[in-house]
């Protein structure tokens, strides 16, 4: 199946970027904000770092869900969830990972964990945007009759 999706949808691939884009940028806000919050009151910033992935992760799934892959979202949404969730854990595990690595390796990412938590996620959108087409947001196998 190409990256366009169903050519009676409508929703280009570049949509869905820019919309992927906006619901990256969106968690990004909340990622970085919730880290400072927590870092600034005492919290270790490897800590805050987790409390504050997990929030990104719900916001990201919300706007995906609702604008990138929005013709593709199932009626399941606990499954849909879990399928996101499942799909984001290797992207998850390279996004940590990176984070990890560069606040342990100190200086800048030390003192402003903000900018390790920027290359993290650059390193995990294509994989994340990727297994989100084919693996969370598949369009629904429909009986003959319409029922799902």
């Amino acid at each position: 199946m190409p990256l366009s999706a169903d050519p009676s949808s409508g929703w280009s691939v570049r949509r869905r970027l820019c919309c992927f884009a906006l619901a990256g940028f969106v968690g990004f806000a909340f990622d970085a904000g919730i880290l400072t919050l927590l870092a600034n009151f005492g919290l270790d910033a490897r800590l805050a770092r987790l409390a504050s992935f997990a929030c990104a992760m719900v916001v990201t799934w919300l706007i995906n869900r609702s604008l990138t892959f929005g013709d593709r979202a199932g009626t399941n949404i606990a499954a849909e969830f879990l399928r996101y969730l499942s799909a984001s854990a290797l992207s998850a595990l390279v996004n940590l990972g990176a984070f990890m690595a560069l606040v342990t390796l100190g200086g800048p990412f030390a003192r402003w964990p903000v900018l390790a938590v920027g290359i993290a996620v650059a390193l995990s959108m294509t994989l994340n945007f990727w297994s989100y087409f084919k693996m969370v947001f598949t369009p629904e196998t429909r009986e003959p009759g319409g029922t799902p």
